[in-house]
């Protein structure tokens, strides 16, 4: 009897999905999707801005599904937003179960809460902080706000000159200096640019609050304790020349609580190698000098993803590769086609094995001008198993399902004739077991459209 459920629970979620085309009048710059009314299903929020308005047009649509599941062609609420706004995230401010939307700046933040179809202002608290105000592409900041206490409200992570400053709406709790870059040049006109680094929080034993890392491209910085007034701090052991460029990221790969270490390093411009090392956390705040895995490849771009490939709750990892040898910088050129390789390094006992479990390649179409192609990770059809969406043409996406013997199936499970140069993501829209897809498309001919498949 179990079987048989379980046989036709499979069968309804492989059943045909449901795909749906958003209308907006103004260019999409980013999307996301959340559950902002509080009733268990989450919303596509949008944003949107006119970059050629003067002052600028600045909105967020809300497209919020039927009882069918079925998505309005047109945006169910929109909020209008001031042109110095520049990014929106979603934080926990009160004890009602919906989350509510802050649209920051530079200079502080309004806080909407929604219902009804409708946003109401609760709050516009002022604050100083390095967030852009007036930019022309608003996006969605994750990972700003965490309950970092325990009490089911948020604290908000803000960045500041020289580090991050920990706040409630109303008070500043804390400021934790780090390794933020900060730089200026001058030509005919004055640049300045900050990069910040990626914020972290997890949970450790006999520690009253969540501790928190922030990981630059050279040092982990962390900070712990009450009001987070310990402070730890990690050099990444780079060992390489003024050649070398590195880009550093924090996860779990292992699933023990601690975040772990990933630093690739990238050298040269044809003649190109990347190398990614791979640090595992031996204690709290503790990272060997060795790295526990090392990944080389060369003749091309190459980039670690780290996702549950096999449905085993622990991180393996994807290799992607862009070979840049002759042979697909003549294809690039005269087909308008490029290479892709993945290799798959499977997590067993701890540890990733010198050689890929799974490796496959793909000849894409190329995009033109700010176009890209789209493609992203995800188990659509319920199975535990990470799957593979990609363009494969302009105007065709395709979905390869995972498998146990491969990577990938050798052929598509499902395709779609949709505009597929874009960003897509992998959302839960319906709360079945599958993933759903979310593509939108800057840069190209349809960056006022989206397109949604739900599984």
């Amino acid at each position: 009897m179990i079987l048989s459920a379980v046989a036709g629970l499979m069968s309804l979620m492989a059943a045909s999905p449901q795909s749906f085309v958003l209308n907006l009048d103004t260019n999409v710059h980013d999307v996301t999707a959340k559950d902002i009314s509080g009733d268990g299903i989450a919303e596509l929020l949008v944003l949107c801005c006119d970059e050629k308005s003067r002052p600028l047009v600045k909105y967020l649509a809300v497209f919020e599904p039927g009882p069918d599941g079925a998505y309005p062609g047109t945006p169910t609420a929109r909020l209008d937003l001031d042109p110095s706004i520049s990014t929106i995230f979603f934080a926990q401010t009160d004890q009602t179960p919906a989350v509510e939307l802050v649209a920051a700046d530079g200079e502080g933040a309004v806080i909407y809460s929604y219902s009804g179809g409708k946003f109401v202002t609760m709050a516009s608290p002022r604050f100083s902080s390095l967030l852009p105000t007036g930019a022309k592409d608003p996006t969605f900041y994750t990972d700003i706000a965490k309950d970092l206490d325990g009490d089911k409200i948020d604290e908000w992570i803000i960045p500041v000159p020289g580090g991050f400053e920990i706040r409630s709406p109303q008070n500043s709790i804390t400021r934790i200096a780090c390794d933020i870059v900060s730089e200026m040049t001058l030509s005919n006109s004055a640049y300045i640019y900050h990069r910040l680094p990626a914020c972290h929080a997890f949970d450790l034993d006999g520690e009253p609050k969540k501790c928190l890392a922030f990981l630059s491209d050279e040092v982990a910085d962390f900070a712990h304790g009450l009001d987070w007034g310990t402070r730890q701090r990690f050099e990444i052991p780079l060992n390489v020349d003024d050649k070398w460029e590195a880009s550093s990221r924090m996860t779990d790969i292992n699933g023990d609580g601690f975040p772990d270490l990933v630093v690739t390093q990238t050298r040269g411009t044809i003649n190109m190698k990347a190398i990614t090392q791979v640090y595992l956390a031996t204690a709290p705040f503790t990272y060997p000098q060795k790295p526990d895995a090392v990944f080389e490849a060369a003749g091309g771009l190459a980039a670690p993803a780290f996702v549950d490939v096999d449905g085993d709750d622990k991180k393996d990892m994807i290799l992607i590769q862009v070979p840049l040898g002759v042979r697909n910088i003549i294809n690039f050129f005269t087909r308008h086609k490029v290479s892709v390789r993945l290799e798959v390094y499977l997590l067993k006992d701890g540890r990733f094995g010198n050689k890929p479990n799974f490796t496959e390649s793909f000849t894409l179409d190329a995009p033109d001008g700010l176009e890209r192609v789209a493609y992203t990770l995800g188990d659509f059809n319920g199975d535990d198993r990470i799957d593979l969406a990609f363009a494969a043409g302009r105007d065709r996406l395709v979905i390869h399902t995972g498998s146990a013997d491969a990577f990938i199936s050798s052929r598509p499970w499902v395709g779609f004739d949709i505009p597929a140069f874009g960003v897509a993501r992998a959302y839960d829209l319906n709360n079945n077991v599958a993933k759903d897809l979310v593509i939108h498309h800057p840069g190209g001919d349809n960056k006022k459209r989206i397109d949604v498949i739900v599984f």
